[in-house]
């Protein structure tokens, strides 16, 4: 492991070991796996846990003052951190530091300017100048994502694992926590961000997708009510008559009947 400290910020390399890690400090971190990325638990401060699936590219903020509770594997992370001050140092014209929100998301610029800040403290012999250049970097891009988070919020390959997500998943409970931890965004961003890019909320566009897979099991099979709406992913046969009949305009028994 490699680790430097400078005045307001410090860098470097760890390793994680297997099960459960607890991060609480008075300074901003930003952290990447460089090990393969299985899934990892996460729960923020007292809030519900969330499964995230760590895109390749994808960093994570952490907020001075979060509490970050994280249920892993044995993984290697670059770790970059910095004080809340140091924006006042580097960008003495904003009249209030940023204030900056837990985020995970894909920034390949980040993740290169920190693995080179890491890079070089690898080596060594860093310089104090491209050290204090490189800090400022990052601490500026974190700034500039808080500020303005790039178009779009929910880009086509992220918007794909969510839909594949759900496809292998019908037939099981979905919560808004699980599809967001796919997407590697808040449960709220996520809400508004598929709707802008589907036309509908992921709940309605689940319920859909049920409706579409019992119609084709309808069709192609004599199994019960009450087994479809099971292989589906509704509760119970009534609750699957309802969405059924609030989508197609026809109970599951009588589109059957019609379909036969």
């Amino acid at each position: 492991m490699s680790w430097r400290s400078w005045d307001s910020s410090s860098a470097g390399v760890f390793d994680r070991g297997d099960g459960e890690g607890v991060w609480h400090s008075e300074q901003h971190r930003l952290v990447f796996s460089i090990t393969p990325r299985p899934p990892l638990l996460l729960q923020l401060d007292n809030g519900p846990a969330t499964v995230l699936h760590q895109a390749p590219a994808s960093v994570g903020v952490y907020p001075a003052g979060l509490r970050a509770r994280t249920v892993g594997v044995n993984s290697r992370y670059v770790q970059v951190c910095w004080k809340p001050e140091l924006y006042r140092a580097i960008a003495p014209h904003l009249p209030i530091l940023p204030r900056i929100d837990f985020a995970f998301s894909e920034d390949p610029l980040l993740r290169q300017l920190a693995r080179s800040l890491v890079e070089e403290v690898g080596q060594g012999t860093m310089d104090r100048l491209l050290a204090d250049s490189l800090m400022a970097a990052i601490a500026m891009r974190v700034a500039q994502r808080v500020a303005a988070p790039p178009e779009p919020d929910l880009p086509p390959p992220r918007l794909r694992r969510v839909l594949d997500y759900i496809e292998a998943h019908l037939d099981q409970e979905l919560t808004l926590a699980e599809l967001a931890g796919v997407a590697c965004l808040s449960p709220c961003h996520l809400s508004r961000s598929f709707k802008q890019a589907v036309g509908t909320g992921p709940q309605r566009y689940t319920v859909r997708r049920r409706v579409e897979r019992a119609k084709a099991l309808l069709r192609g099979s004599d199994a019960s009510l009450a087994s479809i709406a099971a292989a589906v992913g509704f509760a119970d046969q009534s609750h699957f008559t309802a969405a059924f009949r609030q989508e197609i305009g026809l109970t599951p028994g009588r589109f059957r009947a019609a379909s036969a």
